[in-house]
């Protein structure tokens, strides 16, 4: 995995995991960061993210969506930290009156639907360039185990 203080030309060759139920929106999503230049990878739930992550090594960020059928970015998030604790979970949701939405809407990990292919990438950027802290406290002590 490519050192966290590389150029942010470095990080736009980094490998993405889009977690997103609605496969018009992650198309969309994948589209916009393969124009920017990143890899992506595409998972309709948390369960097959999961299964990525294992089948794969160099997946350097997670776009979740927050509320998806089998395995929801809540419980994909919480169990990120806990098998993979470095590697940066970004959430993006539509829904505001989601009690986890409501909780990190102001947090640079979150990303609210709809969004302009320039805060995505910049809040992708952001979160490649600088040291992933983990989940916040608050939030694990909340999180399905």
């Amino acid at each position: 995995m490519p050192d966290r203080a590389d150029s942010s030309c470095t990080n736009r060759r980094a490998t993405i995991l889009v977690v997103e139920d609605s496969e018009a929106i992650r198309r969309v999503v994948c589209a916009m960061l393969t124009q920017h230049g990143y890899t992506c990878l595409e998972a309709p739930d948390g369960v097959e993210a999961l299964n990525q992550l294992r089948a794969s090594d160099g997946i350097q960020l997670v776009l979740t969506d927050v509320v998806m059928p089998k395995m929801g970015g809540a419980e994909l998030a919480a169990r990120l930290t806990r098998e993979y604790p470095s590697i940066p979970i970004v959430f993006m949701s539509g829904y505001t009156d989601n009690p986890l939405v409501r909780a990190i809407e102001r947090t640079p990990i979150f990303l609210p639907k709809p969004f302009t292919a320039n805060a995505l990438t910049t809040s992708v950027r952001r979160a490649l360039e600088q040291p992933w802290p983990g989940l916040p406290p608050w939030y694990l002590e909340h999180s399905p185990q």
